[in-house]
């Protein structure tokens, strides 16, 4: 934006009779053919065709390095734009590792609760101890009271 004015533009002559594809080319390479090698641009008078093909050289020149120019800024931010998509998509990812380390600690504190109320050592073995002695003792009620058909005396 260092540049707001513009010179008053000339648009190219195309002949008729050039094809679409030659019109351009004829426009472009021939004008600076007709200027000889020994008239300058500043030595030209200001309505020559030498001068105005210069002068439309030098806009289709101007256009170009702004193109350019544009291309460039584009490119630096679409390479911004791949940089913070990147640092989403990381960001995105430490997320849901978090979410599963969470989903995680939750299942592990579930089977702890759920392993913490299962009784322990002691009730255990009380429970075998208790079993084991009123299987004997049904066995010899059994053995000495005898039922028919159960055990034999």
């Amino acid at each position: 934006m260092a540049n707001t004015a513009t010179p008053i533009r000339m648009e190219p002559t195309v002949d008729p009779a050039a094809q679409p594809a030659d019109a351009l080319r004829a426009a472009v390479e021939t004008a600076p053919a007709a200027v000889p090698a020994t008239v300058r641009e500043t030595d030209a008078p200001a309505s020559s065709p030498a001068r105005s093909a210069l002068d439309q050289l030098s806009r289709i020149e101007d256009k170009a390095a702004r193109i350019e120019e544009k291309y460039a800024r584009t490119e630096a931010l679409l390479l911004r734009v791949t940089d913070k998509l990147d640092a989403a998509t990381s960001q995105m990812g430490e997320a849901a590792r978090q979410a599963d380390l969470e989903a995680l600690r939750q299942e592990v504190a579930g089977f702890s609760r759920r392993i913490s109320s299962l009784p322990g050592f002691v009730s255990l073995m009380v429970t075998a101890l208790v079993t084991a002695l009123l299987t004997a003792a049904i066995v010899v009620a059994l053995q000495k009271y005898g039922l028919p058909g159960v055990l034999p005396r």
